[in-house]
């Protein structure tokens, strides 16, 4: 079974490395890259093609959702924030997998991680 290739999202280091320690024990799951502000991951995005975003609702300078506008390419998006309290109704307006609120649940990553690979089975 092909993994799907994931990006980390995040302006803040430490959640991008505990996110990365977690996922690492999903074996559908492979992490090619992280970033931590909007340039970085544009580019970062259009050099790795993944198949899977954990992506940070607030980014310096930008919001993931004018990341997910400005490309053009059909990813998952898993949402990961502190403001969901906020954003919970924007962020759906992007059919995301999931949203994981910080500090990341390992139990609700789980149940994340089985629905975006059900739904990939499905496609």
């Amino acid at each position: 079974m092909k993994r799907l290739k994931a990006l980390i999202i995040d302006d803040v280091r430490l959640i991008r490395t505990e996110l990365k320690m977690i996922l690492h024990d999903f074996q559908e799951i492979e992490v090619i890259g992280e970033a931590g502000n909007y340039s970085d991951t544009l580019k970062l995005i259009r050099e790795e093609k993944p198949d899977v975003l954990f992506l940070d609702i607030h980014l310096p300078g930008r919001s993931g959702f004018e990341l997910l506008d400005a490309i053009d390419m059909d990813l998952k998006v898993i949402f990961i924030s502190s403001y969901f309290h906020k954003y919970s109704t924007k962020a759906q307006e992007y059919d995301p997998v999931g949203l994981l609120s910080k500090p990341i649940n390992k139990k609700k990553l789980c149940m994340t991680i089985k629905k975006l690979v059900k739904n990939r089975d499905n496609n």
